[in-house]
């Protein structure tokens, strides 16, 4: 779409409807414009503007000359560009000059824009950049860009080499997983020619700019820099560790081969950066390095990679590197690193049956389900230690054992070393208690009569360095369970043994049945109880 003059068809008759400027308009500042590197200039307008006029003024005082204008523009529905650079008086100084828009829109009177300027100066760019070469690679990693440099005169219209001497800035972006940037320059030859030795490291684009000193050159636009490419290097190989299961902090061997594919066939890589790691991973990011080395004129490696946490495997590859390509090749080793841990609190309890009970867990440690754990004993106070029970914890990483417990002994839980977690004892905990017996019970007369008198008595012991000795000041109960019935009665709760451990009882003879003690214990003792004699009233 282009801006001029507008004809109304009115009777049959053609005339010129002209919409230049009326003598009233709005006058506002700050219309967006520029000067092109072409000598032409563009204003942003609506693409439905009716008429648009562009003049250079010799200066920003009121009433200025004009020294150049034109309504010669076109339109991409975006900007509005004058057709031509402007053509300013012969022997204008080189300088920035204001410009003037005078505009009409649909429904609106004429409006004026000032502000903008006008860069008559020469204009100094960057074309014809290319590469020597399309690709860089593993083995040739420089490539050299080349271009030229022009400078247009907007007095004369010529353009030229610009001077020798021209500085050029080159702003590169690095695709290698970090998207770097890689600044660089250059100067022009007399011819006004360029060219710079680069090293991307990785596919490049970007633009080449020239830098001027002063005011007196106006830059172009940044030309653009075409892609150079890369050539992904093709290996392959293989490693192995020399030990399965090591301690954090403890060394394992890694040793292998590497190979590089070339126009005729495999070949060992000499100089290749061999690294392990813990995890696999793409791009050009390394996590949990575990050690490296370079390999050999026959592409062998060998070099000590240390593992501080569970790894489950080594992976074996080459250091990232553009020209490896993401998905690196690896050998991957089977190794286990386990870890410390901690047990949580554990209780381990005796009770006067002499039922031993150990409940307990893994603490603040990383814990699969179905580590195995023991509930192992020792007599020489923690010298020796033997299995008394196996198990393996639960999903909760707990564990419970119950079995027969000891007169007096050490316990204590352990873990046999997996692959997940060292192995490690937990605190030891002792465990005691006094075994004791009814030497003697004794119920007379033998044959009492219903409802009549009986005396029940008899002796406790408790067992003391091997010797059976009287348990005094110890409480007995005495129960009684009737003929033809299963269910046990307690008769008295409080029988005391005297100093000799010895106790006697008057008891109430209910009828025929079946009489018994037994020992109230207390934290320290054993439970025991006499045998059930069965007496037979008249």
């Amino acid at each position: 779409m282009r801006a001029a003059a507008v004809f109304a068809l009115s009777a049959g008759v053609i005339v010129p409807a002209v919409i230049h400027a009326p003598a009233a308009h709005a006058d506002s500042t700050g219309l967006s414009g520029m000067t092109l590197d072409d000598g032409r200039y563009r204003v942003k307008l609506p693409a439905n503007a009716l008429w648009i006029k562009v003049s250079v003024l010799a200066s920003t005082a009121p009433g200025a000359t004009v020294l150049a204008s034109t309504e010669a523009l076109t339109t991409d529905n975006i900007d509005w560009e004058t057709d031509a650079p402007f053509a300013l008086p012969q022997g204008t100084a080189l300088s920035d000059y204001p410009v003037r828009v005078d505009y009409r829109l649909p429904g609106q009177t004429t409006q004026q824009s000032t502000g903008g300027t006008y860069s008559y100066r020469p204009h100094v760019g960057v074309t014809d950049v290319s590469w020597n070469r399309r690709t860089t690679s593993y083995d040739q990693r420089q490539a050299v860009l080349s271009g030229k440099t022009t400078l247009w005169n907007p007095a004369t219209g010529a353009r030229t080499a610009a001077p020798g001497g021209t500085k050029v800035a080159i702003t590169l972006t690095a695709q290698d997983g970090t998207d770097r940037v890689v600044n660089s320059s250059a100067t022009t030859r007399t011819d006004g020619s360029f060219s710079v030795t680069l090293t991307p490291n990785g596919w490049v684009s970007g633009s080449a700019t020239v830098v001027t000193a002063g005011t007196v050159n106006d830059p172009n636009d940044a030309a653009y820099v075409p892609s150079l490419g890369v050539d992904t290097l093709l290996y392959r190989i293989s490693a192995d560790v020399n030990k399965y299961r090591v301690r954090a902090g403890t060394d394992v061997r890694v040793t292998g081969h590497v190979e590089r594919y070339t126009p005729t066939g495999w070949k060992p890589f000499p100089g290749a950066p061999v690294v392990a790691t813990g995890e696999h991973s793409y791009g050009s990011a390394l996590t949990n390095v575990l050690g490296g080395a370079t390999s050999s004129a026959t592409g062998t490696f060998s070099f000590n990679a240390r593992a501080q946490y569970s790894t489950d495997f080594v992976y074996t590859s080459l250091r990232p590197s553009p020209y490896l390509g993401d998905s690196r090749p690896y050998a991957k080793s089977d190794i286990a690193v386990p870890q410390q841990f901690s047990y949580s609190p554990h209780t381990i309890t005796l009770d006067e049956h002499g039922k031993l009970t150990a409940t307990g867990g893994f603490g603040s440690a990383y814990c699969r389900n179905g580590q195995p754990v023991q509930l192992q004993v020792s007599f020489d106070a923690g010298s020796t230690w033997r299995v008394m029970r196996t198990g393996m914890t639960d999903s909760g990483c707990s564990y419970t054992f119950t079995t027969q417990g000891y007169e007096s002994a050490l316990y204590r839980i352990h873990h046999p070393e997996t692959n997940e977690l060292v192995a490690k004892g937990s605190t030891s905990l002792k465990r005691a208690r006094t075994p004791t017996r009814f030497s003697a019970f004794d119920i007379s007369p033998t044959q009492p009569t219903v409802n009549g008198k009986m005396t029940v008595s008899g002796t406790v012991q408790r067992k003391v360095g091997g010797l059976w000795k009287p348990l005094p000041g110890t409480k007995v109960t005495l129960v009684y369970k009737p003929k033809g019935e299963s269910q046990w009665y307690w008769v008295n709760q409080g029988i005391t043994t005297d100093a000799y451990g010895r106790f006697s009882y008057r008891a109430t003879a209910y009828g025929d049945g079946s009489w018994a003690l037994y020992l109230n214990t207390t934290g320290s003792y054993f439970y025991s109880e006499t045998i059930a004699k069965y007496i037979d009233a008249r």
